[in-house]
């Protein structure tokens, strides 16, 4: 929720949590904590911390159990000297301390750390009419509004009188219904260069009687005055093309054709009429098909020419969900009438910033009443989940946007791996969108990143008799020191009885046998740390699930030694993605196996820690399939959603927490195995997208 005005002079609560209760905080990055649901500041492990950075970064810190820590340093210096091998006598004491010191016994758990926060705000839209939405609260769907704008008939007409040789507009239903009439399409730019509104009015009015037809409808005649009636009228625009007998493309030149193609309604206007002539300034009424139309008006001439075969002619069939948006992206690379508009007389309350969402509706099943006061992604949200046969929204959530100015909005154009919107199967629906514009999801896996420190994860081993004897043997080694000190020491004390007249030899059995046994106890706690080590090594068979992230770039093998500890030989505990992030490099002829390439973290490493447009470089390392991800983002993302699956792998939207609205924004988006996905708890509502 966002702040209220403070006139009282008492402090306002920065957030609420999903209990309703205020959170008192400075603007610092904050995240959701799994284990309390409390707003706390976001810590950041970074490879390289910056103190003067806005963020609290800090040195990453492992939690693998110190016994194996101490135990793969001192290997390591065995078998590799260095400058701080000298340090080896003063770290061994603490390897064998660490080893009496019985650490904690780490539960195993079977889901990912939950994302506990939930929207506890108001919906501005709704997709089910039971929930309540400010749109409703405002009185914008009252049952009046709903049922004139389910009419299909024009609401007035210019009809000629031929007995008082007078044009007169028309709003008799009787009438309205049973008069052929022909509707008009211009360009406001062409008209305001070449002429006058006065002037088109008079030569639509030639051109009609021309054709044989006493009646025609204009939009600047007779589109309704007022917010409330405008909508009205746009929401039944493309009735009225459908309906009239022809529509007639109005031109003051013949050269002004890319004028009119550029416009945001004359692409409905053509697409969904029933014929088409047009008249270009004194020259006669001409028929033109969509093809013609193709030629002369549009600058993409190839992507329009795709929509006409698909939509107008029938012959190049498309499937709806393609088609959709094809019409849509033609009808953005369009100039709206907002942008045309150069008189001083025109008033701003009357224009719609989503314009060319209205423009869009037309060609779904079912449309939304315009509003003057949203926005365009608020429209287009509306108008996909009111058209919910292709999951519009549901999939695009889950695309990864390739122009990454637009990370933080949910309508996305082309996706980062190339995959098509019909590709993806989403597991969420949208069911609101709020007040920013961020979509209402529901039917969210979610689980929470962690990036304070590595945590200390229980894992299990492949078994083995050999592994858990090596174990072992450091614990038996102490066991034979203590043995061998109390040997030696009872046969001293032998040997000083006898040494005074008591009798019996001066060395005693009992010495020897525990100055042998010493000398073998040390020998193997010398060589210890290497029993520890291959004790602890080995293919990783199930770890506690996690999903741990890192500032800056990580090594498939440093990763490994922040979790498990270091080990010996060459196990693989963790593994570079092939295609999981748009970093991934898959190896390819050199390996009979689907597995990522070690050239995506020497690219990673080379790349820039900072780029202005895609932002910092992040680790994010998950233990379940033993995986790491190299990607971009302006800040470091708390939560993992599970949103959708595409080509063998699921869709994982990152997102940072913006607490002060209780909305999330997207980072990033990981295809990740989706298996993962079952280890991820059920989350509430989350509102995802909206303003950066």
């Amino acid at each position: 929720m966002n702040n209220v005005s403070n006139t009282t002079g008492r402090k306002q609560p920065q957030c609420y949590n999903s209990q309703l209760k205020p959170c008192y905080h400075g603007g610092t990055l904050r995240y959701t904590s799994p284990s309390s649901g409390k707003c706390k500041r976001l810590i950041v492990q970074c490879v390289n911390p910056n103190s003067t950075s806005d963020w609290n970064e800090r040195d990453i810190r492992s939690n693998a159990p110190l016994s194996t820590r101490l135990a793969g340093w001192l290997t390591r210096m065995m078998f590799n000297p260095s400058s701080e091998s000298f340090l080896w006598l003063f770290v061994w004491p603490l390897y064998i301390i660490a080893l009496l010191i019985p650490s904690s016994d780490h539960a195993f758990a079977i889901h990912y750390k939950p994302y506990l926060m939930r929207f506890v705000g108001q919906l501005w839209a709704a997709r089910s009419p039971r929930e309540y939405s400010l749109r409703v609260g405002a009185g914008e769907d009252d049952e009046r509004v709903r049922r004139v704008t389910h009419a299909l008939y024009p609401r007035f007409l210019i009809v000629f009188n031929k007995d008082r040789r007078v044009w007169t507009r028309v709003d008799a239903e009787a009438v309205v219904w049973r008069t052929p009439y022909v509707a008009v399409t211009y360009s406001y730019a062409d008209v305001m260069n070449s002429g006058s509104m006065e002037e088109l009015i008079n030569r639509v009015r030639h051109a009609t009687l021309d054709q044989g037809f006493d009646a025609y409808w204009l939009d600047h005649e007779c589109l309704l005055d007022g917010p409330t009636g405008k909508a009205q009228d746009l929401y039944r625009m493309s009735d009225v093309y459908r309906l009239a007998s022809f529509t007639l493309i109005m031109l003051f030149h013949e050269n002004a054709w890319p004028i009119w193609g550029s416009r945001v309604w004359t692409l409905p206007e053509a697409l969904l009429s029933r014929e088409l002539r047009y008249k270009a300034g004194n020259n006669a009424v001409t028929p033109i098909n969509l093809i013609q139309i193709a030629s002369l008006a549009y600058r993409h001439q190839d992507k329009e020419s795709q929509i006409i075969n698909s939509y107008g002619l029938g012959k190049d069939p498309l499937e709806r969900l393609e088609r959709n948006l094809q019409l849509k992206e033609a009808i953005w690379r369009r100039d709206s009438y907002s942008s045309e508009i150069t008189s001083q007389d025109e008033k701003s309350e009357e224009r719609y910033h989503a314009e060319k969402v209205y423009a869009l509706m037309g060609f779904f099943e079912h449309r939304i009443l315009p509003d003057a006061k949203e926005t365009e992604l608020q429209a287009l949200a509306r108008l996909f989940m009111a058209n919910d046969n292709d999951r519009i929204a549901d999939r695009m959530i889950s695309m990864f946007p390739k122009d990454r100015k637009g990370i933080n909005q949910w309508y996305t154009n082309d996706d980062e791996y190339g995959a098509k919107l019909w590709d993806i199967e989403p597991s969420v629906q949208v069911i609101g969108i709020t007040i920013n514009g961020s979509l209402v999801l529901d039917g969210c896996r979610a689980a929470a990143i962690r990036w304070k420190n590595f945590p200390s994860v229980a894992y299990a081993t492949r078994r083995s008799i050999r592994r858990l004897l090596v174990l072992t043997v450091p614990y038996v080694a102490l066991i034979f020191l203590i043995l061998s000190c109390v040997m030696i020491s009872t046969g001293n004390q032998s040997t000083y009885t006898s040494a005074y007249g008591y009798g019996g030899s001066s060395t005693s059995p009992q010495v020897a046998g525990g100055g042998v046994l010493l000398a073998f106890s040390l020998i193997f706690l010398i060589l210890a740390p290497v029993f520890t080590s291959y004790a602890h090594s080995g293919r990783i068979v199930l770890a506690r699930p996690w999903l741990v992230g890192v500032k800056g770039v990580l090594s498939a093998q440093e990763v490994s030694d922040h979790l498990y500890g270091r080990q010996i030989w060459n196990s693989r505990r963790t593994l570079y993605t092939p295609s999981g992030s748009h970093l991934a490099r898959p190896r390819k002829s050199d390996s009979n196996f689907r597995e990522g390439h070690v050239s995506q973290y020497e690219a990673a490493l080379a790349a820039p820690a900072f780029d202005p447009i895609e932002g910092h470089m992040f680790t994010l390392v998950d233990t379940i399939s033993g995986t790491i991800y190299y990607f971009r983002a302006h800040r470091p993302p708390t939560v993992c959603l599970f949103t959708g699956s595409e080509g063998g792998q699921g869709r994982f939207v990152l997102a940072s927490e913006e607490c002060s609205s209780n909305e999330l924004r997207r980072e990033t988006v990981l295809r990740m195995p989706t298996f993962i996905s079952a280890y991820m708890h059920s989350c509430d509502w989350v509102a995802l997208g909206g303003k950066p």
